[in-house]
């Protein structure tokens, strides 16, 4: 009764206090909590850092992770976003009219957030204040993490290692820091980069005109011209988006890189996160050998044979990381490659306007997207966990990405076809299709 009473009282402090008209309740009480956990008439938000939600141990938390169902909402992402964009991510999250909302994750609720739901008009606003260190120790309460979250490190937990500490899940290893990216040093990196990190030029694993990867021979040489070996763990981040980070991330991988990891957000993270930056470039350290035969883990990456045998297959799922535009035959996506359509037999799997960028799989701030929203875009053309799914997009960068987010979700069996629409359209003998076009998995 105490706690109830007490927060009534909060209720209308805080509902004067931020001038919001949705009636705003706060209360620590893990009671009131749990009876919305499941609900359907409500949506949970967390407002912690994306790290957190993912799975990582954070601020005292006992058990990494967020509360089965919960949706995220850092709150960092205010400063990123215009009301429009604002009101575009809470719709995404699940809030609506009517709805009650929870929020939980922060001591104070920004006052804009509150606005936003607002003009949402939900039901209510519940604020759990709660610390971390309490409800996380309840076991009463389901939490879900992502299975491999730790592939995903933060700005935090990376500065930590690079300054000589064993931060968690981190063994001891040899580690190595890169920085990917197309093109030379003075394209991005001597521009700013981590201090420490080392340039990868993508073009050092892949090359035109197809833009496939180099044959094994050549990339063993070119990983052990980059001082990598299987045992080294290797963390990359790019300087916007980390599709050049992820493409050479699914190569080391295939390769037999055994701890191969992004910085969530890329140098952007980093940066945001109020870190050290350096124009001092630091120089490859090469290695005499690899340690095992390339590539140790082959079906990580596909050809255009093997496309095929995933389109034949009932259970196969070759999965387009295109641009609808690019899907249905409006442009090829790239100012070099004149023909446009799409693989007969392929499944949409989303992406974004164009060949650049990937906002379907991505938040606001570059971070991996919710694992609720991603697999629902998949859902909708019948693209599952038990299947087959081999992504492809253009040239590889996007796909890779996505790989590795579902990676990080721990599908099963998931590959790229490297050589995607740019060598599949290279061959007239290949089938292609135009125009809309319809899920047809379900």
């Amino acid at each position: 009764m105490k706690k109830i009473l007490l927060a009534c009282v909060l209720t209308v402090f805080a509902a004067a206090a931020c001038c919001a008209e949705v009636p705003v309740t706060v209360t620590d009480s893990l009671e009131v909590f749990r009876a919305y956990i499941g609900n359907d008439n409500s949506v949970m938000l967390d407002l912690r850092s994306e790290a957190a939600y993912q799975g990582w141990k954070l601020d005292g938390a006992v058990r990494g992770g967020h509360v089965a169902g919960a949706m995220d909402f850092p709150t960092s992402w205010l400063g990123l976003a215009d009301d429009a964009k604002l009101d575009e991510i809470l719709t995404q999250k699940g809030v609506a009219s009517g709805k009650t909302v929870i929020l939980y994750g922060a001591e104070k609720v920004d006052e804009r957030l509150l606005a936003a739901l607002t003009r949402k008009d939900v039901k209510r606003v519940v604020v759990f204040n709660a610390p971390a260190s309490s409800w996380t120790a309840d076991e009463t309460i389901p939490m879900y993490s992502y299975p491999k979250y730790y592939l995903y490190v933060y700005p935090e937990w990376l500065k930590a290692l690079m300054d000589g500490g064993k931060p968690d899940t981190y063994d001891g290893r040899p580690f190595k820091v890169f920085e990917a990216s197309w093109g030379e040093e003075k394209v991005s990196y001597a521009g700013g980069h981590i201090p420490g990190s080392i340039h990868i030029n993508t073009d050092d694993f892949e090359e035109g005109p197809i833009w496939n990867r180099l044959s094994d021979e050549r990339l063993k040489a070119a990983m052990e011209a980059h001082g990598i070996t299987k045992d080294t763990l290797v963390v990359l981040y790019s300087n916007t988006a980390n599709m050049a980070a992820a493409r050479i991330a699914w190569i080391l991988m295939y390769c037999g890189v055994e701890d191969v990891r992004l910085l969530d957000g890329g140098f952007n993270a980093w940066k945001s996160a109020g870190l050290p930056v350096s124009t001092e470039s630091t120089p490859k350290e090469p290695v005499k050998d690899f340690g095992v035969a390339v590539p140790a883990c082959k079906s990580l990456i596909i050809d255009t044979d093997e496309a095929k045998a995933v389109i034949a297959d009932p259970n196969g799922r070759l999965v387009s990381i295109r641009a609808w535009a690019e899907q249905i035959g409006e442009t090829s996506g790239y100012a070099w490659l004149e023909r446009k359509g799409r693989i007969s037999g392929d499944v949409w799997g989303h992406s974004g306007p164009d060949s650049q960028t990937l906002p379907d799989f991505e938040n606001i701030d570059g971070t991996m997207r919710n694992y609720i929203e991603i697999t629902r875009l998949w859902d909708e053309w019948g693209i599952h966990p038990e299947n087959d799914v081999a992504t492809f997009c253009g040239t590889g960068w996007r796909a890779a990405e996505v790989n590795f987010h579902f990676y990080v979700l721990g599908w099963p069996h998931i590959s790229l076809y490297d050589g995607g629409w740019c060598e599949w359209s290279n061959d007239p003998a290949n089938p292609v299709q135009y125009g809309d076009q319809k899920p047809q998995y379900k």
